[in-house]
């Protein structure tokens, strides 16, 4: 609730004013006096603050001048100055009216129509309203007024009419007064709302008029710069925050973004805004941040972006199945790489489970709870495997999305990328990794800022070693930096003591009981086989078998389901046991071949080759090619 306090000359006029104030339903605190007795009473009021003062003529001057509070005159209008003129021309022609500040309108007028003669007296104080008083003494005049001239026409024997207010002015300043203070809540409301989202706000905001004073110094400015609001507001920004750059801004009237700044000790990043009211600047806006904060909110904010499902890592080493003792001592040393944050590459044939390794790598390290990041070097077109892995801003090129695409490098801050087949990657895009990799930080096609990043990188290839280098596959330089560690997967057929084990974590839970005893009848001839597409082709034909299961009657031959199932690995075992020893890698090369070539046959697409063999898609066509390039065969289809 407002307070509204009326200080009143006469008894009369207070009377009058409380009932108006009733009358329009206002709580009003009435109390009589004037000029300094106004102001001792306002002064030892107790209670609420304040909200308006009413009062009239010289003691409503006064008052507002003292105390720093909204002041309702209750002028006198003209009417009230025509009836009080009126009274006067009873005693003299000659009339002196006392004012405070402002001339009276229409006195000419009021001159004319009562045929009196009107001298104007302007106060300034009360002393020097004594002295004209005073001179009026030999003029023969009647002194029309308030309370003081009154006073003093009396002192010196003159005659005088008192200038009284009607209830019709009354009425308007308690309009007003209500007006205000309608005004004065709305604006109250405004100002803690705002001051409630300044404050709710982490970030710290300091705003300053043309001049520099400071007029908003939020809680979050109190604590980033340990400067007290109460001790900054009213002063100059210079002498708080010297530089804060604000004065700058002022004068030049350009806002300045991002902008790195030591201040108490604490570095901040801020931003300026000049405050324009049409082409005039009237102020400057600071918001600042700690950098610590903004750093935490941007790691936040990257891992928001990669809490999908598919930038974490699902496998651990207990989904690496196997007892095997090559298996064993690869598995050793990648725990071990798995503490270190130097970059790895991983050398395997399709199939060999060296994404699985990657996913275990990264979940044995101290980045496990951030984003794991795969991606197939040589799935993609090149031009499209760029902006994946780096990203680009809008506009960079037709087809961009609006506002851009975080590369998979950003995505992979604080945590692994995996970059399988990096043997496929083109040649101007490794020297740009290259930067990547020496640099850490990465810049999106299209873009001019440079964004750090933090990641692990492990790459995979189904390429030796000296093959990358020999036939100039990979750069040398960016070779050396990610062969820093290095770990050769087994084949399968280099670990036929896990087929067992691996059949077995294979078997689907809907017919496990089923196939077991099936799985111990061919198991032989798994072992025998050499399994040029490795474990994911033993998967494969796992789940073959799990589809024909029904067809299988106990007391038939092994040999028979087996042809139904995988024939491949018959020929394959029959060829083997024929051959001379010298001579069983070529032949198996050629039963490869064979077996690809029938399956590209049998098949519309090469992906569903690629299913039937058990091996990707990428695979098969590496090897249609070198098919290709080793027998020039016109039947092969066209890659």
């Amino acid at each position: 609730m407002n307070r509204i306090i009326f200080i009143s000359s006469y008894k009369e006029l207070s009377a009058m004013a409380q009932s108006v104030a009733k009358e329009l339903g206002l709580t009003v605190e009435f109390y009589e006096g004037w000029l300094d007795q106004a102001s001792k009473i306002i002064e030892n009021l107790s209670g609420p603050p304040i909200d308006i003062l009413m009062s009239r003529g010289g003691t409503a001057k006064f008052l507002a001048e003292k105390f720093p509070i909204p002041v309702i005159p209750v002028n006198t209008g003209p009417y009230e100055i025509l009836d009080a003129l009126n009274e006067a021309r009873q005693f003299r022609k000659n009339i002196a009216i006392t004012s405070y500040g402002e001339r009276y309108i229409g006195l000419p007028l009021m001159e004319k129509v009562l045929d009196i003669s009107i001298t104007e007296v302007i106060i300034t104080d009360l002393k020097t309203l004594e002295q004209q008083i005073a001179s009026l003494a030999s003029g023969n005049y009647c002194v029309v007024g308030g309370g003081p001239s009154v006073a003093y026409a009396q002192k010196f024997g003159l005659p005088n009419v008192f200038l009284k207010t009607n209830r019709a002015t009354l009425h308007s300043a308690f309009l007003e007064a209500e007006k205000l203070t309608s005004l004065r809540r709305e604006e109250m409301r405004k100002s803690r709302r705002l001051e409630a989202i300044l404050n709710a706000t982490y970030d710290g905001i300091i705003a300053v008029d043309a001049c520099g004073a400071i007029e908003i110094f939020n809680k979050s400015a109190e604590k980033t710069l340990n400067i007290r609001a109460a001790a900054a507001i009213g002063k100059n920004i210079a002498d708080i925050v010297p530089n804060s750059r604000l004065d700058h801004v002022l004068q030049t009237g350009q806002a300045e973004a991002g902008e790195l700044q030591d201040t108490n000790n604490t570095r901040i990043l801020t931003n300026r805004v000049p405050v324009k009211y049409g082409a005039k600047i009237v102020g400057a806006v600071a918001t600042f941040m700690e950098s610590s904060k903004v750093v935490q909110a941007e790691h936040k904010i990257r891992k928001e972006l990669t809490s999908q499902s598919q930038f974490k890592a699902k496998a651990t080493f207990s989904d690496i199945i196997g007892i095997s003792k090559i298996l064993e001592v690869k598995k050793k040393i990648a725990r071990n790489f798995a503490q270190s944050p130097l970059s790895i590459m991983l050398y395997g044939a399709s199939g060999t489970g060296k994404e699985l390794f990657a996913q275990s790598i990264h979940n044995a390290s101290e980045r496990a709870q951030n984003p794991f990041v795969a991606i197939n070097c040589g799935a993609l077109p090149p031009t499209l495997l760029e902006s994946e892995l780096f990203g680009y801003e809008e506009g960079a090129f037709t087809g961009a999305r609006r506002k851009g695409k975080h590369g998979l490098f950003e995505l992979a801050h604080g945590g692994t990328i995996f970059l399988d087949e990096i043997d496929a990657l083109p040649i101007e895009v490794q020297a740009r990794l290259l930067r990547v990799l020496q640099e850490r930080e990465v810049l999106r096609i299209g873009g001019e800022s440079i964004i750090p990043i933090n990641i692990r990188v492990i790459a995979a290839s189904n390429k030796s070693a000296e093959d990358l280098l020999q036939k100039n596959i990979i750069r040398e330089d960016l070779f050396y930096r990610l062969n820093v560690l290095w770990l050769e997967l087994p084949t399968l057929a280099e670990r036929r003591e896990d087929i067992k084990h691996l059949c077995e974590h294979f078997l689907p839970e809907e017919n496990k009981q089923q196939l077991r005893p099936i799985i111990d009848k061919i198991l032989p001839y798994f072992e025998k086989y050499t399994w040029p597409g490795n474990i994911r082709e033993l998967h494969n034909t796992i789940q073959r078998l799990s589809f024909f299961v029904e067809s299988f009657v106990a007391e038939e031959d092994v040999k028979d389901f087996l042809r139904l199932v995988a024939p491949n690995i018959l020929r394959a075992i029959a060829t083997s046991a024929e051959d001379d020893k010298s001579q069983i890698r070529p032949q198996i090369q050629d039963l490869e071949h064979e077996l690809i070539l029938k399956a590209v046959a049998e098949h519309k697409t090469l992906q569903e080759a690629a299913n039937h063999l058990g091996i990707g898609r990428s695979t098969l066509t590496r090897k249609l090619k070198k098919i290709r390039e080793s027998q020039l065969s016109d039947s092969l289809p066209t890659l």
